[in-house]
């Protein structure tokens, strides 16, 4: 009697361990990291430095993230330097247009400025996914008052292109 018991038990143990191994599934593969590429943006008013923002983005190879991290820096703007982080960026019909992932008003500082930099510095990062985008667009804007007594909000811009 004790060789039926054993079988059963065999099979049973079998069949759990069957069961288990079906029930691990490989879990998908995350899209590794590519090159890191440095840029440097700088606002600037009637030879007047406004903001500077300096850091890197990386892209994923899998085509559908990307993650940065840039120190933005206030010369001379009025108001603190705010970024914008958009994708797919670039003329449609003449006009330029962008998706616009986030908006970041960093104020403070942080980090020691250092040369170009001599006002508030402050390091921001950030990861986005968006599927299938072409490049990445990061504007700096800075703001100061024109010859005219004008308050003027004045950008510039950094677009790389996705790599993958």
């Amino acid at each position: 009697m004790k060789t039926p018991i054993r079988r059963r038990a065999a099979g049973a143990l079998a069949a759990v361990a069957m069961a288990g191994a079906s029930l691990v599934a490989a879990a998908p593969a995350h899209a590794a990291w590519g090159t890191t590429y440095n840029l440097s943006i700088q606002v600037t008013y009637n030879g007047l430095d406004l903001g500077r923002a300096d850091g890197w983005v990386q892209f994923d190879d899998g085509g559908s993230a990307f993650h940065y991290a840039l120190t933005i820096c206030r010369q001379s703007s009025y108001s603190y330097p705010s970024l914008q982080v958009a994708v797919n960026a670039g003329f449609v019909g003449g006009t330029w247009q962008q998706t616009t992932l986030e908006y970041l008003s960093p104020y403070g500082s942080t980090v020691a400025p250092t040369p170009p930099c001599y006002g508030d510095t402050t390091t921001v990062s950030g990861q986005d996914t968006y599927n299938h985008f072409s490049n990445v667009e990061f504007v700096l804007y800075g703001s100061t008052f024109a010859s005219n007594g004008a308050y003027t909000t004045v950008s510039r811009k950094y677009v790389g292109t996705n790599p993958y």
